[in-house]
């Protein structure tokens, strides 16, 4: 039998930490199913070369992530060169990865371009394969606030690539329901999975390294302080000084919480700090962005603190990624606008108090594992004294072998549906 060789080229995009989590378990698929004859006894052989593409939008944040699953991107944009203009940065961004991702497109001509999510980077690295008639394939695909400017810009985004993308994963039966409701504006040549998080791909396999007894913690044991850029703590061997206490994790960091509402976090913070600094049983690890509008109401806190000679709060420049998974582990409860962090902690059993007025990711609330609590100092603050003073409800919030995002399997279903389709193609 004559066997005819047919190559197949992906490409998968990766710009933000969220992307390369959420990306990471489809790109190890695929390298593991590259390595094999995935078309026994037929007379095409496939071949498949599989390529990960950086977009640089989060670079420096990437290192840690590299260094942890040891790859290293294929290839890499450059976008050095742009300043963080806060009024015009995101359409610099936005147009400098779309002409990076054509020129890479129209040199390389992969056959599918996967991208996930609803950052800066999916959103243009799309575009750009829709412009050159390349098949896009779009993790996460689905979820919706059906606010637009919440969260801003990531609505837009997730929506513009819905339109554009012939293989729509949705993390989730709602997800799916919401692209089966739009119809993908009636694209016939459009489909419409459900697969599953594939976040929960990824802490499976993290969560297994860094348990075991064996895993040498390294470089991965130490965080900077963000206010003291020379300071770094052994957070390893913090935890296990404070292991006693009841630790509050919190991120924040969605522009549309940037001033008042970021302030309002603050404030609460503050009040919850104070009430417990004599019984040295609660300690906030506040994770703070490096975006300068969302520290400025974290900078103000710190000073404060130091007024008042609190020092149960302590705050974090970006945490990398086994030791961030690590701190929610032994948390009490977590405080956070973020989208991946909402998903997170569900799977190690830990309450979420979602610092949003609008949130996509519903199922941890429908299953009592989240809240939403809006931005109001009032109500963040009843919040988080609820759950330290009220054993019931906190309680309530643990749901023993739930997991309401996924069951570690999303990669291999995305693998699989990909496949089929290119060599039907």
């Amino acid at each position: 039998m004559n066997v005819r060789i047919a190559k197949l080229k992906i490409f998968i995009v990766a710009g933000t930490r969220p992307e390369f989590i959420k990306v990471y378990p489809v790109y190890k698929e695929f390298i593991e199913r590259s390595k094999t004859d995935s078309s026994p006894g037929t007379q095409v052989k496939h071949e498949l070369e599989v390529k990960w593409i950086a977009s640089g939008q989060h670079q420096e944040l990437l290192t840690d992530l590299y260094a942890f699953f040891q790859i290293k991107p294929d290839y890499e944009f450059d976008l050095s060169n742009i300043d963080d203009n806060t009024e015009t940065h995101l359409s610099k961004f936005a147009a400098k990865i779309l002409e990076e991702a054509s020129m890479l497109y129209d040199r390389e001509k992969p056959d599918l371009v996967i991208v996930q999510g609803d950052t800066l980077t999916a959103q243009q690295c799309a575009l750009a394969a829709f412009y050159q008639k390349i098949e896009i394939a779009h993790i996460e695909a689905g979820i919706r606030t059906n606010d637009i400017s919440s969260p801003f810009p990531e609505e837009l985004a997730r929506r513009i690539i819905s339109q554009i993308s012939t293989l729509n994963f949705a993390p989730s039966q709602t997800a799916l329901t919401n692209l089966e409701a739009e119809k993908v504006m009636n694209k016939k040549n459009s489909f419409n999975f459900y697969t599953g998080n594939t976040v929960v791909d990824t802490l499976e396999y993290t969560r297994k390294i860094i348990t075991d007894k064996n895993f040498n913690w390294g470089e991965f044991r130490f965080a900077r302080l963000a206010f003291y850029p020379d300071l770094e703590y052994d957070m390893i061997m913090t935890l296990e000084k404070i292991k006693h206490k009841r630790i509050i994790l919190v991120t924040a960091h969605r522009r549309e919480n940037e001033g008042e509402a970021h302030e309002h976090l603050a404030a609460a913070i503050l009040r919850i700090a104070e009430r417990y600094a004599e019984t040295d049983s609660v300690e906030f690890i506040v994770s703070v962005h490096k975006n300068p509008q969302a520290r400025i109401a974290f900078e103000k806190l710190q000073k404060q603190l130091e007024e008042r000679s609190l020092t149960n709060v302590r705050f974090l420049d970006a945490i990398n990624y086994p030791l961030f998974l690590r701190i929610m582990m032994q948390s009490y409860f977590i405080v956070t606008d973020s989208g991946g962090v909402q998903e997170e902690a569900p799977y190690f059993g830990k309450p979420v108090l979602v610092f949003r007025n609008l949130t996509e990711r519903v199922e941890g609330i429908e299953h009592g594992m989240a809240r939403l609590i809006g931005t109001e100092e009032h109500v963040i603050h009843g919040a988080m004294l609820e759950l330290l003073t009220d054993p019931s409800a906190y309680n309530s919030m643990i749901v023993e072998g739930m997991q309401p995002y996924g069951d570690g399997l999303a990669a291999s279903r995305i693998a699989d549906v990909s496949l089929l389709y290119l060599k039907g193609h």
